[in-house]
């Protein structure tokens, strides 16, 4: 368990990405005619980026253990 209070822990993860865009460091997109609408993924590449990305997430298990909530029904 982290020793991290979870709001920083999201903070920080908030400011990773905006840096990361800021840099260019970001997956390159399809242009908007090649893109399938609906789908989650373009290709294999984004596929494999997007189950990295879950891997790193927490389970709605360890998100309660430090004190997160899932978000509101929407």
């Amino acid at each position: 368990m982290s020793t991290t209070n979870p709001k920083d822990e999201q903070e920080k993860y908030t400011r990773d990405q905006i840096m990361d865009a800021a840099t260019g460091n970001v997956p390159r997109h399809k242009d908007i005619d090649e893109a399938e609408n609906g789908s989650m993924v373009n290709d294999m590449k984004d596929l494999k980026r997007l189950g990295e990305e879950m891997d790193q997430m927490d389970t709605v298990t360890e998100d309660k253990e430090k004190g997160l909530e899932n978000d509101p029904k929407q």
